[in-house]
């Protein structure tokens, strides 16, 4: 079948989505809770394999956490942990009442939303205390026991009501999150924004008998400040991040500096006071994931930090074991993603993993470096084991018995072996710390890479806010001392600008500032990147474009927010990221198209743009780019193949192409008067279902061939280039449970085809382009600029590459 059909609008996008079967094709990504990646990654509550939120009970014999997904009780000392919740649900964030016979919790019953319950104190089932369709979380009792404080997403803004459990009453009072009650009952703290500075708030207080709200203190937090009053109501224990990792700390009731009461190379996180303010509780992720401690309540040594041991788990439900095994082809033991779900509807982890969860499809793993033990539930229980886009994916059900354990092996074959064929997988774009909970160091950083089998992994230190994510010393230039001749792990760093950000690869030392365009700092204003990608080259390495868009470019203003149009027309940029999670494949291919129309010739790349230490994101490589190199796997040679555009990128399918035997990135040369079509084969496999696989020439797809098997499409034959120009194939699909994205997708680089010596040209492509730019200009023109002369700077870049693009156009309008 032929389409001679160019998919440039919105409605023609969305009618090819509706043919496929499925109308979420331009979503950059589902969210669980309706919330932003931010909020959802960091502020709402994780299944962890380790404690997390403890509260100490009124009496102090206790201390309550969740974990695995229920609620738990300890001895403050240590020893049985009970369970007080069970599945089907989490259960997270406990809070005991003020008699100690209650405990609020939030919870997720698998509705898609967050919920605050009640359980007994000595467990049970949990009763439900609000039924909305927003989130509600981070309960916290009044003093009278008869109130309930908590916050919640209605109207669209997170703010803290208060519920009278005997009438039902519910009051929103104020914006904010995290409250706490003062010892009295009189006072609430909470978090909430502080006008012209970044970050989730600072910590604030406010009478509950009225008044104004009174800022305590500021500082530029992510969700983690969680202040607590402590036993005397006169200060709070809070968590900062100032020092780089986050401390717990603690602040007068009125304000002033604070003291630190923890310092570790790791992260402490939600202090609890017992209610004689001789000790704090806490939890740490020094070892990875979190473990529970106590500490001095105002202070000590190091050495006094004593551990609460869980010496047994008391679970609500008979549990047996499931005892794992992954091998690859050649049967020896392999690193591997694996999915465990229970005969209870929830999902789990080995003691001490990082559970995980992907935000497309709400399906929970762990990676394994190929031999797991995992308490579960007994009953039947489900194991699923994949090893990135090129080992098919196999499964296996067994039934637990209570106390028993059940010998799993699984041996994964090869989809494909693509770097028998020359071709090796990467990612441009990976992010290891970025707030996590989880104690990612970089072993487990590096377990994640080996078992996506990423062969080369881009790990980018970057800025968020005004806060570095990543450790300064990883940039060295050279492989990570874990990496193999089979996975290389390399750091490299991204510039994130109001007006796009830049993924520098190969680079050895940092160009700063990090950030550019950032509200309340001193860089503020709009900024060019040329320089950013200018440092990369001069250091032998390469820069990109990540991200792109979001939706479809339809008029020149829609890329007015980047510098794309503007940097590649002065030369700047060695790829670009068709495929990560915070952009559209498809919308984003569209604008690419328009460059290789304009002339530009740049390679076609996948970064995922993941967190590797948050619990809400999919794996690295989840979008990846496939390059075929000369010689051995190393970085220099990786690189160098994305600047020949020898690639392609997938978020699942593996694609391959050849016109007139020609791979991506080569030239054909034609005659003149040399027929008007050339010949092309394709294969398409994958792990995920592919909808159709299409040929697309100078922008326009020339060639449809619908699926039938939905694993494997293939194509040969001739195709219409009869102006010369470019060639390339993507395949697309449906959301799957093998993607990480939000569908499954795979577009090749280029192969050019070259006319009687000339190139192809679209002087639609290049006049649309120049008006991009003079778009981009004529937003940023009114700006608060620092000084004239960097305003006549980007305002001489835009109109050079405007002036580029005419006459580009102009050329094309004479061919």
């Amino acid at each position: 079948m032929t389409e001679n059909r160019t998919y440039r609008t919105r409605g023609a996008l969305l009618a090819a989505a509706a043919l496929a079967g499925f109308a979420a094709l331009v979503s950059a990504g589902p969210n669980r809770y309706g919330h932003s990646d931010r909020v959802e990654r960091h502020m709402l509550p994780a299944v962890s394999t380790g404690p997390q939120d403890p509260a100490w009970s009124p009496d102090a014999q206790w201390i309550a956490f969740s974990m695995r997904g229920d609620i738990w009780k300890v001895p403050a000392a240590g020893g049985v942990a009970i369970a007080l919740t069970q599945g089907p649900g989490y259960h997270f964030e406990p809070a005991w009442s003020p008699d100690g016979q209650r405990v609020a919790l939030s919870f997720d019953a698998g509705d898609g939303n967050l919920d605050v319950g009640i359980v007994d104190a000595d467990g049970g089932a949990v009763q439900r205390v609000t039924t909305g369709a927003q989130v509600d979380v981070q309960p916290e009792w009044g003093a009278d026991g008869h109130t309930l404080y908590y916050v919640s997403a209605q109207g669209g803004r997170f703010r803290i009501h208060r519920r009278d459990l005997a009438t039902g009453a519910d009051t929103a009072l104020l914006n904010g999150i995290q409250p706490a009650v003062s010892p009295d009952g009189s006072t609430l703290a909470y978090v909430a924004s502080v006008r012209g500075h970044s970050g989730s708030g600072g910590l604030w207080v406010q009478e509950l008998a009225g008044g104004e709200p009174r800022l305590v203190r500021y500082e530029e937090t992510e969700y983690r400040m969680k202040p607590q009053w402590t036993a005397d109501g006169k200060g709070f224990l809070y968590v900062s991040d100032e020092s780089g990792e986050h401390e717990v700390r603690i602040i007068a009731a009125d304000g002033g500096n604070p003291t630190i009461l923890t310092a570790d190379a790791r992260d402490e996180f939600s202090p609890t006071p017992s209610p004689d303010g001789t000790r704090f509780a806490f939890v740490s992720n020094r070892t990875g994931p979190t473990e529970l401690y106590t500490a001095p309540g105002y202070g000590g040594r190091h050495s006094a930090w004593e551990p609460v041991q869980l010496a047994e788990r008391r679970a609500g439900q008979p549990t047996g074991r499931v005892r794992l095994r992954v091998l690859g082809p050649a049967g020896t033991v392999v690193p591997a993603r694996v999915y465990i779900d229970a005969s209870d509807g929830r999902s789990y982890s080995p003691e001490g993993g990082f559970h995980r969860v992907m935000a497309a499809t709400e399906r929970h793993y762990f990676h394994t470096w190929g031999e797991s033990e995992v308490v579960v539930p007994a009953g039947r229980t489900r194991i699923e084991v994949l090893r990135g886009h090129e080992y098919r994916p196999v499964a296996a059900e067994v039934t637990v018995a209570a106390g028993g354990i059940e010998a799993v092996t699984l041996r994964l074959e090869r989809l494909l072996d693509l770097p028998a064929l020359g071709w090796y997988s990467g990612d441009t774009h990976v992010h290891d710390l970025h707030q996590g909970r989880f104690g990612l160091d970089h072993e487990a950083f590096y377990l994640q890479l080996t078992a996506e089998d990423l062969h080369l992994t881009n790990a980018l230190i970057h800025m968020d806010g005004t806060r570095i994510m990543g450790r300064w010393d990883d940039l060295t230039g050279e492989p990570h001392p874990l990496s193999t001749d089979d996975h290389i792990l390399q750091y490299a760093q991204e510039y994130r600008g109001s007006l796009g950000h830049i993924a520098s690869l190969g680079v050895d030392e940092f160009f700063l500032p990090f950030t550019g365009g950032a509200g309340s700092t001193a860089y503020a204003q709009p900024t060019l990147d040329l320089g950013y990608i200018d440092a990369a080259r001069e250091q032998g390495g390469i820069a990109g474009f990540v991200h792109p868009f979001t939706s479809i470019v339809e008029e020149p203003g829609d890329a007015a927010n980047s510098l794309i149009a503007l940097d590649v027309a002065l030369g700047r940029g060695d790829f670009y990221d068709i495929g990560a999670l915070f952009s559209d494949e498809i919308a984003s291919a569209e604008f690419y198209y328009r460059l290789l129309n304009a002339g530009f010739r740049i390679a076609a790349t996948g970064g995922t743009d993941n967190f590797s230490d948050v619990w809400r994101d999919p794996p690295p490589g989840s979008d990846r780019t496939y390059v075929q190199i000369t010689g051995p796997l190393t970085v220099q040679n990786w690189l160098d193949g994305v600047v020949a555009q020898r690639t392609f990128m997938s978020t699942g399918p593996l694609l391959l192409l050849e016109v007139e035997g020609r791979s991506p990135g080569e030239e054909v040369a034609v005659a003149a008067n040399a027929a008007g079509s050339v010949e092309v084969e394709v294969t398409a496999v994958s792990i995920a279902p592919m909808d159709r696989l299409e040929i697309v020439v100078n922008g326009d797809v020339v060639e449809t061939v619908e699926s039938r098997d939905s694993l494997r499409i293939e194509f040969s034959g001739s195709v219409p280039v009869p102006a010369g120009g470019w060639v390339v194939a993507r395949v697309i699909g449906p959301p799957s449970k093998y993607v990480g994205d939000s569908y499954a997708y795979a577009h090749t680089s280029p192969v050019y085809v070259v006319r009687g010596g000339a190139g192809f040209v679209s002087a639609e492509d290049a006049t649309f382009l120049a008006a991009s730019v003079d778009a981009l200009w004529a937003r940023v023109e009114d700006s608060e600029w620092r000084t004239d002369a960097e305003r006549d700077a980007f305002r001489a870049a835009a109109e050079e590459a405007a002036a580029v693009y005419r006459g580009i156009a102009a050329r094309g309008s004479s061919q």
